[in-house]
């Protein structure tokens, strides 16, 4: 019998078929999609040594065709249609493939996906071309330093040891030999490992269990059984000489890293008590006394997580990862001595059983009131649980804490020491002596001096605490914001003048300049709530300068914030502000007991900012290197972010902000942070487990602290630049060392209901076609696609393309020729096929909200968008049904196609080898700034 939350409540039966698939059946009455998702216990590490990448093959091959669906682009066509999302993974140890649909196509979707693992074709002709695919892809991660960090990790590991194989593949590992085509092997792959006992299947919908049940039964039982059981790991994941050294790594962002990593056994059989969640719990408390917080005060980091790393069958990395700041570069070794100073103190004190108890009690609340999630999410992360965890703890194995074990914390305690330490430094600063083989990662590997691993024995932790830079750690004190038994609310209240209910939120504030709106959850019954205070400040957009100083504020104000309200994080009331275009929004969630109390000590914080001068240059620098790091985003990044700033003229470039930001003083800060809350509009969303009584309340706090500075006349119009009459615009940007790349924008004049969905359906039928003729057939590239881009609730579509080896002229034009002969394409689809996908936009629009956290985004966007009736989305929905497919050919004719003139961007990767002759016709943008200032805005 599965242990599920009271509060949850779908309908679970695990069975397994007669083939000895594991299967998840799951009856959701709360949804009208369906969604199935299938885990295969292999993964890279199942790659032979000399075929490095062929798992993550496979996995691609898989979509590409089958006995029944021969044709590679059926099964994505299928979903899409039917207004659904499909994906997959290559991990480790396994992979995993899933999907959602409308609820009544389910069973045909289940018939496609099923043949992935019964009859794929595994074609030579699709091997060709996915090849290629893979190839890119493996291209588009080149300069991402997570993929580049793991590559020196596998540079630096046990040989032998399967992490150290190159997991994506590319074409030189994939490559056909002596004439004979791969796809022999993988053949031999999917025979050997794609076996029903090694699988895990899990299916939700609306569906009864018996229904479910009988799907299963008739699409999976064709899986192949086994008898083999899959080999363990033997090797070790570190030899000797892969410990006790410290390793400098180049990163391509100019960011600055140190991660202090302790090998440890695996961990999953703690599951059930989870000793390590304690010590990640102590050594990564962001509160007084913690490591984190003796380092701030140091100015030698920034942040820190601990417990975080690679883990499998037979390892596990207990990572202690820090955020350093350029003064932290330079203390490496003080910090160190902080760190083990701070597991010297959990050595060598009796860890006490509150802390058991906080995390205990955080997880059984998280379980009991857990936020439910869609079909698609549930079963893509139950199908992995499945793979871990025996059958009863396939939902609760994530929060079971069944007691406290002093012998298992001090087990795995005993792995955080020297001897079983490596260090990393990621940072252009330092030295390099060699390139690791695959992402030719410039690093260095030196052994540690046995002096300073003397320093750091245990023995000697008394020695180190003594130092004047390691005084103030001390364990945290207990957690007063934690709950055991939270109130839920029901529907009566005292007030009465409010005794209705709604389904709606509604006014119960509207003064000059300050708005509240309030809705009591009745849906969800969980003891949480959503609290968004979005202040509009004309003061943020006088100058670029001020709006480069309130994304300062926002990070200084959330950094002097985080030590006094870590245990309310803890405790689960999160907080969180951010800059909007036209002010900065407040937001708090989670439960909803204490929020009040958080919430009158933010807003005191908010207008009486202290930070020292030390404090703002360090963030300064922080804000201005960030900006600066994203002009080594990837290409198709830089393109969609550049259009963002044209198109919204209160939202200024990275370099706008980076350059203005550089000229702000000390003393020219301070100002603005006095004037920044002077002169507002107020709009507030409270919706949850509050009565009316309790959000007039929070509505009476919010007031006092904003008191004398409200108006309306301080409220802001969001301006969205207006290129009506003005046809293609180009916009090259310099993108040296990245991958070529195009995008084409074309925005509408108007935002009513039916100029929005006809973008929408235009987009929705035009994306899987897009991909398959840009992708599949043309190999442009692996970042392709087609989408539907509101700005500032004005409609648009953007094709965009990121290829290694196809420059940006030859992408624009393919592009432009797929849209001209997309006419042809409409023409092809009958009316059986445009009720399918008509229905299937609309299926999306129709999503319930699963849970409050969802619905407090949609009410709250609903706000933002000045739509107060909250019936945007339901008018939205019938213009989509009114849509004919005459309609869609019309406005492809008139608004997109190059001979009907479209208005529309043009942004690519300039280069000195573009061919000037095959250049878009279109008026070049030389100066975006310029260009934004001349241009008449639309709101």
């Amino acid at each position: 019998m599965l242990k599920q939350s009271p509060n949850d409540f779908k309908q679970y039966q695990a069975i397994t078929l007669k083939n000895g698939l594991r299967v998840l059946l799951i009856h959701n009455n709360e949804t009208t999609k369906s969604a199935a998702a299938l885990a295969v216990n292999a993964g890279h590490f199942n790659d032979p040594r000399d075929r490095q990448g062929l798992a993550h093959f496979l996995e691609h091959m898989l979509f590409l065709g089958t006995k029944n669906f021969p044709d590679g682009s059926e099964y994505q066509k299928f979903i899409s249609q039917h207004g659904g999302n499909h994906n997959a993974w290559t991990g480790t140890e396994h992979t995993c493939f899933f999907f959602d649909i409308s609820a009544a196509q389910f069973s045909d979707a289940l018939e496609r996906f099923s043949e992935f693992f019964i009859a794929p074709l595994l074609s030579d002709d699709f091997v060709v071309k996915e090849r290629e695919n893979i190839d890119a892809e493996f291209t588009l991660k080149l300069k991402d330093d997570i993929r580049r960090l793991y590559d020196v990790h596998k540079d630096t590991i046990n040989p032998n040891h399967p992490f150290s194989q190159f997991s994506v593949g590319n074409l030189d590992t994939l490559a056909d030999r002596k004439g004979v085509n791969i796809s022999k092997e993988i053949q031999a792959f999917f025979q050997r490992y794609y076996c029903a006992q090694y699988m895990t299947l899990a299916i939700e919908g609306p569906q009864t269990l018996a229904e479910l049940k009988a799907l299963a039964e008739l699409r999976f039982n064709g899986i192949k059984s086994t008898k083999s059981v899959l080999p363990k790991i033997t090797q070790p994941l570190y030899l000797a000489k892969n410990k006790k050294i410290k390793i400098d790594v180049c990163p391509v962002k100019n960011d600055h890293q140190l991660i202090i990593s302790f090998a440890m056994e695996s961990i999953d059989k703690y599951y059930q008590d989870k000793p390590e969640s304690i010590l990640a719990y102590l050594l990564g408390h962001e509160g007084e006394g913690g490591i984190l917080s003796l380092l701030k005060k140091h100015q030698w980091a920034l942040g820190l997580t601990a417990g975080s790393g690679i883990n499998g069958s037979n390892f596990k990395d207990f990572n202690i990862s820090i955020a350093l700041t350029d003064s932290g570069e330079e203390h490496i070794d003080e910090i160190i001595d902080i760190v083990f100073s701070y597991i010297g103190l959990l050595k060598n004190t009796e860890i006490a059983e509150y802390y058991y108890h906080e995390k205990q009690k955080i997880c059984n609340l998280a379980f009991l009131y857990h936020e439910t999630m869609r079909p698609l999410d549930s079963v893509s992360h139950l199908v992995i649980n499945m793979q871990y965890y025996p059958e009863e703890d396939y939902i609760f194995g994530d929060y079971v804490m069944q007691g406290m074990s002093q012998d298992n914390i001090s087990h795995l305690l005993e792995y955080l020491q020297v001897d079983n330490m490596r260090i990393m430094h990621v940072s252009q600063n330092n030295s390099f002596s060699k390139n690791s083989f695959w992402y030719q990662v410039p690093y260095h590997v030196s052994p540690i001096p046995s002096e300073k691993l003397m320093q750091w024995r245990a023995p000697n932790w008394q020695a180190l605490i003594v130092k004047s830079y390691t005084k103030g750690l001390s364990l945290p004190q207990p957690n007063p914001y934690i709950i055991e038994d939270p109130i839920i609310y029901k529907n009566e209240t005292v007030d009465p003048d409010y005794q209705k209910t709604t389904l709606l939120p509604e006014k119960i504030i509207d003064k000059n300049g300050l708005i509240a709106w309030y809705k009591k959850d009745q849906t969800f019954n969980v003891p949480k709530g959503y609290l968004y205070i979005g202040i509009d400040s004309p003061f943020v957009v006088a100058s670029v300068a001020n709006t480069a100083m309130t994304r300062l504020f926002v990070d200084l104000y959330t950094d002097t914030v985080v030590e006094e309200n870590y245990d309310a994080e803890l405790a689960g009331i999160h907080y969180h502000l951010y800059a909007h275009q036209g002010g900065v929004t407040v937001q708090l969630s989670g439960y909803s007991e204490n929020q009040h109390l958080l919430l009158s000590k933010l807003l005191t914080r908010l207008q009486s900012h202290q930070v020292t001068e030390e404090h703002f240059i360090l963030f300064k620098q922080q804000l201005i290197k960030h900006w600066e790091n994203s002009n080594k985003s990837k290409s198709i990044s830089q393109l969609f972010s550049t259009l963002s700033s044209v198109m919204q003229p209160n939202n200024p470039s990275s370099q706008a902000l980076a350059q203005a930001l550089a000229q702000v003083t000390f003393t020219q800060y301070q100002h603005f942070s006095q004037q920044l809350f002077l002169q507002v509009t107020l709009e507030v969303l409270i919706h949850g487990n509050w009565l009316i009584e309790h959000a007039k309340q929070m509505c009476e706090t919010i007031e006092h602290a904003f008191h004398g500075k409200v108006n309306e006349k301080y409220a802001m119009q969001c301006p969205v630049t207006d290129i009506a009459t003005l046809g293609t615009q180009l916009i090259p940007l310099d993108l040296p060392e990245h991958d070529h790349a195009c995008v084409i924008y074309t925005a509408f004049a108007e935002k009513d209901e039916i100029s929005v969905a006809l973008a929408m359906m235009t987009s929705h039928i035009l994306s899987p076609l897009f991909f398959q003729k840009m992708r599949t057939e043309k190999q442009y590239g692996y970042l392709v696609g087609v989408g539907f881009v509101p700005i500032n609730s004005y409609p648009g579509i953007a094709l965009y393309i990121q290829s290694p080896h196809c420059d940006a002229y030859k992408l624009a034009m393919a592009m432009d020729e797929f849209i001209d002969d997309s006419i042809a394409e409409l023409d092809t689809i009958n009316d059986d096929q445009w009720q399918h996908l008509q229905h299937g936009l609309a299926s999306q629009l129709q999503e319930k909200d699963n849970n409050l956290r969802i619905k407090s985004q949609r009410f709250w966007g609903a706000i933002c968008n000045k739509d107060q009736e909250f019936n945007k989305k339901s008018l939205l929905l019938q213009a989509v049904l009114s849509l004919s497919l005459e309609q869609i050919k019309v406005f492809v004719k008139e608004h997109l196609i190059s001979a009907s003139k479209p208005d529309r961007f043009i942004l690519y990767s300039q280069s000195d080898l573009l061919e000037q002759a095959q250049k878009p016709d279109g008026k070049v943008i030389t100066d975006i700034d310029a260009f934004i200032k001349s241009s008449p805005f639309k709101y």
